[in-house]
């Protein structure tokens, strides 16, 4: 089988967590973030909305709220310039990803397909606390093993598995020098030009740190402003594969969805089941005649073998792929984190003893927001946007994590409350003591203070207070052995 690489891409994504107090004063730092450029400064991102097309309409104005309401959602685009010029990312240098045993070459950036261009470099940040980044890509060859390994090892952004990454540019005809993104250390810090991605990933977030926070002003890895949710060093694909071949078996089909679904690359030797083999497995979404929906714990992909040659589905699928199928995926991740997010809290703030309840409350009404304005149960009205919206949820199990989650911030946060209740009373309790024994032992005695009751015969006042003192001393005695029992 070969791929049509004129219809062929992977989105990849980084979700990641911050501080969802802080999501005006991130979104501002984005706006402004500039990279330099040989003779004049490069704004980084591009601000844009949404597609909105086939969103129910509340939908949308969660995600593009109206001019002059409070904004829920932002999304950017790496801006042309920045994107390609050799001071910003070099979009346009020859890359390679460095695998063991070979190299693939591959695009990325606002790649050109069959009547469409995939949006190079976008950010995404919710007001909940969880962003996401992506970037489009694409394998330059038409062997399928390419696209698999590719798939497979660019996930790991850390050099796991002895994966990097290799960038040239061209410096005249045939010429070719090293190169790597300025704002990611250059080749000052990447002679070779070699390095990982995670080096880009990390320069790229930097642009939503305000100055001091940026990660190279500190050696700190805790200075940074975003943490991670999904596996650390790791990117959840979302690959659309055309697969042509004029003799394919059932078999090979197969195969060929459960490496996917997987993410094996090519020279993984399978042994798979019966039932890893059936078309008819759980994380499999039926679309058309040998045509799926993967969806996973891991990412997800479309694949499409011998499809038909015609406009739809070879140029307007995939254009509806990389928007409206895309943009469902990334919805019910952001759910999925959110409420990940939620229950994280939970967990952290729960063996803080002091200010439980004010805690609480913030997690509660987090969850409150949450659930008012980003938890939907259907987001397109057709009927396989909607399918496959409800296929995510099923699979990321987000109904029941929501009901973990609102049950444990309930019944916490009800806890929490009933806890201060009692404090508050053993304090009027304190309070009442204070006031009432020495009232009573002077009521009980019968005792009148020289010079203040009285101004005849009386106690005076150090054998008064010795008195009460007793009183004390027998009340707190009598407590303990009452609490005691």
């Amino acid at each position: 089988m070969k791929i049509a690489t004129s219809s062929s891409f992977i989105y990849f994504v980084y979700p990641f967590l911050f501080d969802a107090e802080k999501f005006q004063e991130r979104a501002e730092a984005i706006r402004a973030a500039q990279w330099q450029g040989r003779e004049q400064t490069l704004l980084v991102w591009r601000q844009q909305e949404f597609p909105e097309e086939d969103l129910l309409a509340y939908v949308q104005r969660y995600l593009n709220p109206p001019p002059g309401t409070w904004a829920t959602a932002y999304l950017w685009k790496m801006d042309h310039q920045p994107l390609h010029s050799p001071f910003g990312w070099g979009a346009d240098a020859r890359w390679n990803l460095i695998i063991p045993k070979k190299e693939i070459p591959f695009r990325w950036g606002d790649v050109p397909l069959n009547g469409l261009t995939l949006d190079g470099v976008q950010l995404a940040l919710f007001s909940i606390g969880v962003a996401f980044l992506s970037f489009a890509t694409t394998v330059k060859s038409d062997d399928i093993s390419d696209w698999l390994d590719f798939l497979h090892y660019f996930q790991f952004i850390r050099g796991q598995r002895k994966v990097g990454i290799r960038a040239q540019r061209r410096t005249g005809k045939d010429q070719w020098e090293p190169f790597f993104p300025e704002p990611a250390g250059g080749v000052k810090e990447h002679p070779q030009g070699e390095g990982t991605f995670g080096d880009i990933l990390e320069s790229i977030l930097n642009t939503g740190a305000r100055i001091g926070e940026r990660h190279s002003d500190n050696a700190q890895p805790d200075n940074k402003w975003w943490s991670e949710v999904f596996v650390p060093g790791q990117l959840m694909p979302f690959a659309v594969l055309y697969a042509d071949s004029t003799e394919v078996t059932d078999r090979q089909i197969g195969e060929l969805l459960y490496r996917v679904r997987n993410f094996f690359p090519a020279n993984r030797v399978l042994q798979p089941t019966p039932d890893d083999l059936s078309y008819n497995h759980p994380s499999l979404l039926s679309y058309g005649d040998k045509m799926w929906f993967v969806c996973t714990l891991e990412g997800g992909a479309f694949i499409a073998v011998n499809a038909p040659d015609t406009d739809f589905f070879r140029r307007e699928l995939p254009r509806h792929l990389k928007d409206q199928y895309f943009l469902l995926f990334l919805i019910a991740l952001h759910q999925r984190f959110a409420l990940m997010s939620l229950s994280q809290d939970v967990s952290e703030h729960w063996l803080q003893r002091e200010e439980r309840v004010q805690t609480f409350e913030r997690i509660r009404d987090r969850l409150l927001n949450f659930t008012a304005r980003g938890y939907f149960v259907q987001v397109m009205q057709r009927e396989h946007h909607h399918r496959v919206y409800e296929k995510w949820q099923q699979v990321f199990q987000l109904e029941q994590l929501y009901q973990e989650v609102n049950d444990e911030v309930r019944e916490m946060h009800e806890y929490a409350l009933s806890e201060s209740t009692k404090r508050l009373e053993n304090r009027l309790n304190l309070l009442g003591a204070l006031i009432g024994v020495p009232s009573l032992v002077i009521g009980f005695l019968g005792i009148n203070i020289y010079n203040i009751t009285i101004k005849g015969d009386g106690l005076p006042l150090w054998l008064t207070v010795l008195l009460v003192s007793l009183g004390f001393a027998f009340g707190g005695f009598a407590w303990w052995l009452l609490s005691k029992r």
